[in-house]
């Protein structure tokens, strides 16, 4: 899932590089040929820092802030962020320039990411969104608008992602090649990460051919690696052995380890699908050796699950059960980051409402300050206006006390609901679900989740344009709405798919409810979207077990589920039952109370 977000890392270095500004000191040249090389030449940029940081003593201190900002560059190559945040404080400290200063801001935050702190991350983008509207250069704003999308990349929130991306496209357009080529990289990028895979190939295929006529080779195999990653999902495996071993011939010579590890992963998985195991076990291995790091999970998730699937085909199930084992914690790892994202990412839309809460009242507070001393000098002239003066004040206050509460909860409403169809957030909706599933699982209750998606979404998007496709979301959801129970909690999981919590519910009842849901979305009126078209759902259900300890599992059965009706004509409900999981995986799936000799003895019998 995150192959790609490595690719912003380096678009926003490789951004950045050229924005620090040189002084007329004769070392700004040596400074120049570094922000050049930094992201393309790794044994030149060593002898260049080398050499400027045995004469740091003879720099400006405007010199020595440029030189560590470009030092914190080659530790963010290196994955180092650790080292990359105290350089970059460093430089901070010495007080540069405004331009210089926005770097530092927006490289302290590519770090943060790095290191997974979301809300650090959030804190720093939040101290710097203000000055990126006033600065002048055009050039630093595109810059800027990069970074914001890679935040949103990071954060999974794609369509201000692929917004922010649109202006920094449209300000570089004609006036700069290279920020034209990320900006249509980074758009390739989100339509992959919500798997609208025609568009994806189509964008990756323009910033392919863009970025190669304007000699810029690293996004070029940047492009390759994702036209490979969108061939995989569309089970072209011959085509991603194409792109995949070119996009690898084309990083070697950077040394672009990050993108190298990515690569191997999705080699890997290509050569399974390609049936040729000793390749697919030569590159899954590759990626095992990686060390135990955040930015190493998302590729050591896929390798985990390819060697499962090698060794259950060898029949070495003990094997495959070790593989399984720790390819599901990795899921469950990026799924707690995930959730770590979403919170932070919540919180901080929240906390900005309020700061800007704080500052008006603050305001007001001094307005009414100023009243209250009119109050007094009029009292002491006449005492029957001055009561009458006091009165209004206190009416006034009642006001801006009910304003302030109004206020608050119109912006409780906008950080906890999705922003098109109104219902819930997926962050919010799981936090409550999650709470009230703890509640049902002591009481003894079941608790039930049907997870559906509309069927040829991406159709009525190309065939009718964006706006039709709001419109069938928005009425889609008040369908859904009319026929839910006050105890079910709805929420928009992402794109086209949906999610429905249902507390204290046996699967055969939210099976039920799925089917009502399902018809009602079939007998859906379309004309008044102005154009007539069918619309149907496919929907997954599933229930809780006494090994359940959290609702990722039933999640993830409810999606196994809703695939396989989606696969299996669209426009159904589907129950889930092991059969179902183990038909939607060459690899066996380890129940989650087995142990490593159940597990044996289970499949030497099914396999």
């Amino acid at each position: 899932m995150k192959a790609l977000n490595v690719v912003v890392l380096f678009i926003v270095i490789m951004v950045f590089s050229n924005t620090v500004v040189a002084t007329s000191d004769s070392y700004d040249q040596k400074l120049d040929e570094l922000s050049e090389v930094v992201h393309s030449k790794p044994d030149r940029t060593l002898t260049l820092i080398e050499e400027l940081s045995s004469a740091k003593d003879e720099l400006t201190s405007d010199q020595h802030s440029r030189l560590l900002v470009l030092q914190s560059v080659q530790h963010l190559y290196g994955g180092k962020f650790a080292e990359a945040i105290t350089k970059l404080k460093q430089a901070e400290s010495l007080n540069p320039p405004k331009t210089l200063r926005n770097s530092i801001y927006l490289y302290q935050a590519s770090a943060y990411l790095g290191q997974h702190e979301y809300q650090q991350a959030l804190d720093v983008m939040s101290t710097n969104l203000s000055r990126i509207e006033e600065i002048e250069d055009t050039e630093i704003k595109i810059s800027s608008y990069l970074r914001l999308v890679n935040l949103y990349l990071d954060l999974q929130a794609y369509s201000e992602m692929s917004r922010y991306a649109e202006l920094a496209l449209m300000l570089s357009h004609g006036n700069s090649a290279k920020n034209e080529c990320y900006s249509l990289l980074y758009l390739a990028v989100a339509e992959l990460k919500t798997q609208n895979l025609e568009m994806a190939e189509s964008r990756f295929k323009n910033s392919r051919d863009f970025c190669q006529l304007n000699n810029l080779p690293v996004i070029v195999a940047m492009s390759k690696k994702g036209l490979g990653d969108v061939a995989i999902k569309q089970g072209n495996y011959a085509l991603a052995e194409k792109y995949l071993l070119q996009a690898l011939e084309e990083y070697r010579p950077f040394k672009f380890q990050i993108e190298i590890d990515s690569t191997h992963s999705l080699l890997s998985e290509t050569y399974l699908g390609l049936l040729q195991t000793e390749k697919a076990q030569e590159y899954a291995g590759l990626v095992m050796k990686l060390p135990d790091e955040p930015i190493n999970l998302s590729y050591k998730k896929r390798a985990t699950k390819v060697l499962a699937e090698l060794a259950s085909e060898r029949g070495e199930h003990a094997q495959a059960y070790q593989y399984l084992s720790q390819h599901q914690n990795i899921t469950n790892t990026l799924l707690d980051d995930t959730k770590a994202k979403a919170n932070a990412y919540q919180m901080a839309k929240f906390e900005n409402g309020e700061k800007s809460r704080e500052i008006n009242l603050l305001n007001h507070e001094r307005e009414l300050y100023t009243a209250r001393e009119q109050m007094r000098a009029l009292k002491r002239n006449n005492d029957r206006m001055g009561l009458l003066i006091v009165g209004g004040g206190f009416v006034l206050l009642a006001m801006f006390a009910i304003a302030i509460t109004g206020q608050k909860r119109k912006y409780k409403k906008l950080a906890q609901n999705d922003p098109l169809t109104g219902i819930l957030n997926r962050g919010t909706a799981q936090n409550m679900a999650e709470n009230r599933y703890i509640k049902d699982t002591f009481k003894s209750l079941e608790f039930s989740v049907i997870m559906f998606d509309v069927d040829h979404f991406k159709r009525v998007n190309d065939n009718f344009g964006h706006a039709t496709g709001d419109w069938v979301l928005k009425h889609v959801c008040e369908t859904i709405l009319k026929n839910c129970r006050s105890s079910d909690i709805f929420t928009r999981f992402g794109g086209e798919e949906f999610v429905l919590f249902l507390p204290g519910t046996d699967a055969e009842t939210a099976q039920k409810i799925a089917e009502q849901h399902r018809l009602a979305i079939a007998a859906m009126d379309t004309k008044y979207s102005g154009r007539d078209f069918t619309l149907s759902g496919s929907f997954g259900v599933t229930s809780s077990s006494s090994a359940d300890l959290s609702l990722d599992p039933l999640l993830h059965r409810a999606d196994i589920a809703m695939n396989y009706s989606k696969g299996n004509g669209q426009n159904r409900v589907t129950l889930y039952t092991p059969e179902i999981g183990l038909s939607r995986s060459p690899a066996f799936i380890v129940k989650p109370d087995e142990s490593p000799s159940e597990f044996v003895e289970r499949t030497q019998v099914e396999g």
